[in-house]
């Protein structure tokens, strides 16, 4: 389709006939974007894979430590100390009746900014590598001291005696709420979170990972960014090929 003028007010003419083709294309651009995004906000099980965004940190030490008669035993980024309930100095770094404590740093996650710690959950992965060294590990439990804990037994893959392995628990499926967790994270250091694990086990290694979305305003504003910027780009390819 195409205007021509032949007065003096042609260039004025086609100069609007432009502005409202243009003024379409945009609707149209804008009509796609919104239905996109939308179907994000109202579709979470979508939101959440496209825009879930996740932190980690984790903790290693020695599997087989050196044993000391001390009233702490330092393995790594793990502080093994003794069980309150047995004398104040006795063998530590056998896994039998300790408690082991560490501390889950996100503070060098990448996507340690973009994370929405005052937000909310939807998987808190826990790893951990352990040697049971006793069979009383059955009692064991591990959590955030004084806020939430979980039995070890409630794990179907816990090792044997004198072997080791890894079990992983989503946290949010264990009695862990949001609130438990990102409260320990905010609270009283930012972007840690401290640990423990008790009673008759060498912890070799750690790892907790959290994955939060985004409130759905949040949501749209980054997909907002997101399609404008493509449809930018698009726009500028072709006017590079013309």
């Amino acid at each position: 389709m195409r205007i021509l003028y032949y007065n003096k007010s042609s260039c004025y003419m086609n100069y609007n006939y432009i502005q409202i083709l243009n003024k379409l294309k945009m609707k149209k651009f804008l009509m796609v974007s919104v239905v996109t995004l939308t179907s994000l906000v109202m579709n979470p099980a979508l939101s959440c894979k496209a825009l879930a965004i996740s932190i980690a940190a984790t903790a290693t030490g020695s599997i087989s430590p050196p044993t000391t008669s001390r009233t702490e035993l330092i393995n790594g980024d793990f502080s093994i100390t003794v069980n309150s309930r047995n004398p104040a100095l006795r063998l530590l770094g056998d896994g039998v009746t300790e408690i082991t404590h560490w501390t889950f740093d996100f503070t060098n996650d990448p996507n340690l900014s973009q994370f929405p710690n005052g937000g909310t959950l939807n998987k808190a992965l826990l790893m951990l590598t352990l040697s049971p060294r006793n069979t009383l590990i059955t009692t064991d439990s591990t959590g955030i001291p004084g806020v939430k804990q979980l039995k070890i037994s409630d794990s179907s893959g816990v090792p044997s005696i004198g072997t080791t392995g890894t079990i992983t628990f989503d946290l949010l499926d264990f009695g862990f709420t949001s609130a438990d967790i990102l409260g320990a994270f905010n609270n009283p250091d930012t972007n840690v979170i401290p640990w423990f694990y008790q009673n008759d086990a060498i912890i070799s290694f750690a790892k907790l990972e959290l994955y939060a979305v985004p409130e759905p305003l949040t949501i749209l504003g980054a997909g907002t960014a997101i399609a404008f910027g493509t449809g930018f780009k698009r726009k500028l390819a072709k006017v590079k090929k013309k």
